[in-house]
Formats: C-alpha cells, sequence, structure tokens
C-alpha cells in the first residue's frame, strides 16, 4: 500500500477521514430538546411545590421548602446536635437560591431572642461535654 502525504495514522484520537466531521457540521446537531430541564431547576420547583401540613391543629398550604426547614429547626429545638449543626451550616453561609424562600423572615416562629436562647444553651452543653471528655 501507497502513502501520499494525505494519508495519516488511523488510530486513538485519528478517526479515518471519511467518518470525521465535515467543516460546519455539529457533533450534536438536534442539540439539547427544548424544555429541558437542569437538576436545579427541577429541585427548585419541587422544593416550591405546596403541601397541606397541619400545624397546631390548623391546616396550612406550605411549600415542601418551608415544612423541611420547619421540622429542622424543631429537631434541633429539641436537642439533635446534627440539626443544629446542619442549621449553623446554613446560616454560616447566608442565603442561597434554592434555600432561600424569603429574606425578611425567618422560617419558623421562634423568635429572634428564642435563637440566641437555643444556641447559647447548646453551646454551653457542648462545652461541658467536652470539657468532661478533655478530664478522663
Amino acid at each position: 500500500m501507497s502513502h501520499t502525504l494525505t494519508d495519516y495514522a488511523v488510530g486513538f484520537a485519528r478517526p479515518p477521514k471519511a467518518h470525521q466531521y465535515t467543516r460546519g457540521q455539529s457533533g450534536n446537531p438536534k442539540g439539547r430538546p427544548k424544555g429541558s430541564r437542569n437538576m436545579a431547576t427541577l429541585l427548585r420547583e419541587e422544593l416550591d411545590r405546596k403541601v397541606s401540613v397541619t400545624v397546631d391543629g390548623l391546616t396550612k398550604q406550605m411549600s415542601k421548602r418551608q415544612v423541611a426547614v420547619r421540622q429542622q429547626v424543631d429537631k434541633a429545638v429539641k436537642g439533635c446536635p446534627k440539626a443544629f449543626q446542619t442549621l449553623l451550616k446554613i446560616e454560616a453561609e447566608g442565603p442561597t437560591s434554592l434555600l432561600e424562600e424569603n429574606k425578611t423572615h425567618r422560617p419558623s416562629e421562634i423568635q429572634a431572642s428564642g435563637y440566641d436562647e437555643i444556641i447559647n444553651a447548646y453551646l454551653a452543653d457542648f462545652v461541658s461535654s467536652s470539657s468532661e471528655g478533655d478530664a478522663s
């Protein structure tokens, strides 16, 4: 077989000329389908979906986002350290587009002074338990 200047070695990342894309042709001619949504959009839509929730004997319509935050705060108030750590992490990171429902209101009905009391009680408990662990 004779080799000319236009011939080249076919192999990895070097397809035969007949199978290469022609100039100006896209590798994905149909492209992304219209109306397709990414994971963040799907998550946002699901978090914004309203559900019926019974709170203090009354049925309310709340977004799933509000229900999730409310449950997390309730767990932290009851003393779950993992839930409390999660809330501290979210609070430290500040509002994000997926977590932020309303910039002017807190997600639960606990007053700001209640947050301070909860945090102080947790920190006191944490410090006392860590100092007991250091003494052993």
